[in-house]
């Protein structure tokens, strides 16, 4: 993937072109999971490449090629919700000792957890984009989004607790129809 940066910062096209083949997808997801809007996604998408490509002869491998491309990312989509007033929430640091939600636990189909992670907030989805979708670990998280690694436990540990509250609420509701 350097290599592939390396041929942007020369101008090579075909090279910009092979790099959205190969991320564009990955790119587009994380989008989506911050922003929750398919048309939004898709331009923060199209701006993410277009900053790759003005900017590749900046990249300096202080990070993988690809965290360095979801940092342009996340910066684009943060920009884009505060431009539309959305205000992301601080979640609340507390003691919890971090317990992750085993997947029985949450018994639920694919749907049922697609819409529930919609229900979440920004930053919630976000942590748990990068832990499931990317498979990144605690402390590339913490990297990444420049916040201590049990800031990042404790995060996940609230969005898997708000996601099981969400599952069990919508369910409530089902059973009483």
């Amino acid at each position: 993937m350097e290599q592939i940066i390396k041929r942007i910062a020369r101008g090579e096209e075909s090279a910009l072109v092979e790099l959205i083949n190969i991320m564009q997808k990955r790119v587009f997801s994380y989008c989506y999971s911050l922003v929750g809007s398919y048309e939004d996604a898709e331009e923060i998408t199209s701006d993410v490449f277009y900053q790759v490509w003005k900017s590749a002869s900046k990249f300096k491998n202080l990070s993988t090629p690809t965290t360095w491309i979801f940092g342009i990312a996340r910066n684009l989509c943060l920009n884009h919700l505060r431009k539309k007033k959305l205000h992301f929430q601080e979640l609340f640091e507390n003691d919890a000792i971090f317990d992750p939600i085993e997947e029985q636990e949450l018994n639920a189909t694919a749907e049922e957890i697609r819409q529930a992670i919609s229900k979440l907030s920004p930053i919630q989805r976000e942590i748990l984009y990068l832990v499931f979708y990317e498979e990144m670990d605690y402390k590339s998280i913490a990297k990444f989004l420049d916040i201590p690694e049990n800031t990042v436990k404790t995060r996940v540990f609230n969005a898997k607790k708000r996601l099981k509250e969400i599952l069990s609420h919508e369910r409530a509701n089902q059973a009483s129809f």
